[in-house]
């Protein structure tokens, strides 16, 4: 495997960017929280920022996560379970990536969402519907487009999974009235003995000095999940 630069600049003055992008691809490959996990959910770890959760009208079927320190606010569809910390890291480890180096190095990489949702409690024994933001740091990326991260980041995603393909994108997208980017990728995903055809949906949402790294993932047959219930959160999130 490639070792990891720094952030000096290389000699053609060029700026090199591998580990954000190693953080934006470490997040593409974990967006299906909480999946095939075999043991009891544990308590929230004490990294995960500090949470309001706001009252709704009953007919939304859900309520909204607020975390004021980001501006965000988040909806949470009714029976939709929170995914935390140790689950996510968890699930990190559980998956069978196709190159076990890379896997060691998502592992490495991967840092706790600030938000993190399944469609059903754990243990579940299939890939369970999920959604989770992650906060990042541009650095720099700064610079760069928010499709050009994606663009950048994607196509080591065969690294992991060989049958991977991009279905859409990277394109450019608006998420809360922000300029974002969005991709949708289509790979089997491996863990504990079970494969499943699997989408994962990502987007790239610059704010300031940061950005937030939103993922879904879903079965691609969409038998107990859909990805329209994805947009539904999607389309009911807010960025201040």
């Amino acid at each position: 495997m490639d070792s990891v630069p720094d952030d000096r600049t290389d000699e053609l003055g060029v700026r090199k960017f591998v580990i954000p992008i190693v953080a934006v691809l470490v997040f593409g490959l974990t967006v299906v929280v909480g999946l095939f996990l075999t043991r009891p959910a544990t308590a929230p770890s004490r990294d995960l920022p500090s949470v309001a959760v706001a009252e709704v009208d009953e007919s939304q079927k859900g309520e909204t996560v607020q975390i004021p320190s980001l501006g965000l606010s988040v909806f949470r569809p009714a029976d939709w379970v929170t995914v935390t910390a140790d689950q996510n890291s968890r699930n990190i480890r559980s998956v069978q990536m196709d190159d076990p180096e890379f896997q060691e190095m998502a592992a490495r990489y991967a840092n706790a969402p600030v938000f993190a949702i399944a469609k059903y409690p754990e243990p579940y024994a299939d890939l369970n519907p999920s959604f989770k933001i992650n906060v990042r740091p541009l650095g720099g990326l700064a610079r760069l487009a928010p499709e050009d991260i994606l663009t950048a980041a994607l196509p080591t995603f065969s690294r992991a999974f060989r049958d991977a393909q991009i279905l859409e994108g990277p394109r450019s997208a608006q998420v809360s009235g922000r300029k974002a980017a969005y991709a949708k990728l289509a790979y089997t995903l491996r863990a504990n003995d079970l494969a499943v055809p699997t989408i994962s949906e990502i987007w790239v949402v610059p704010k300031g000095s940061i950005f937030f790294l939103i993922g879904a993932g879903t079965r691609a047959d969409e038998k107990n999940g859909t990805r329209a219930e994805i947009r539904q959160i999607m389309d009911r999130l807010r960025i201040e």
